[in-house]
């Protein structure tokens, strides 16, 4: 009992220095009993270049800098593409002037050396995963269409995702 209490302390410690107090104690304790829920999230997709991999990892550090200092949650880091959302953690919520000034901050300090593809969407957000991997993460529509609307955009621009019209 006295090392799990430890434990969790030191991953207390850590994790909060990423995010808040409030977010923490929301997400810690019995992880099965956590269920998923559904709202409006607010995503961000940043993709930075550079010429070595200190320079993507200073931008891609850069990224989740601006991205905590505007209440965004850094959701993953893979290779130079970095995910970012607001909404999805206790006891945030969405903020689409949130996103908006995190998107200006980033293109104002990237410029050319990033690509952003950012919007809000219904989804779902929780625990993902078993018990061999499990992973706090949000799931929104289209998700596929949103990477590949990122791939295609040219460095230097930001754009915000529109939905496909549902066929009628």
């Amino acid at each position: 009992m006295i090392r799990a209490y430890l434990q969790r302390r030191k991953i207390r410690r850590e994790f909060c220095k990423l995010v808040d107090l409030k977010s923490f104690d929301a997400l810690s304790g019995d992880l099965s009993s956590r269920p998923i829920k559904s709202g409006r999230i607010d995503f961000v997709l940043a993709f930075v270049r550079g010429e070595s991999p200190a320079e993507i990892s200073e931008r891609v550090a850069r990224v989740a800098d601006l991205a905590a200092t505007h209440g965004a949650i850094v959701y993953d880091i893979v290779s130079a593409l970095i995910i970012l959302a607001f909404g999805t953690h206790l006891p945030s919520s969405p903020n689409s002037n949130d996103r908006s000034a995190l998107v200006h901050a980033i293109h104002e300090q990237l410029g050319a050396d990033i690509k952003v593809l950012h919007g809000a969407a219904d989804g779902h957000y929780g625990l993902f995963g078993g018990e061999s991997r499990l992973s706090y993460t949000f799931l929104v529509p289209h998700f596929d269409r949103m990477l590949a609307a990122l791939g295609r955009l040219p460095f230097g621009e930001t754009r915000e995702y529109q939905e496909p019209a549902s066929p009628s």
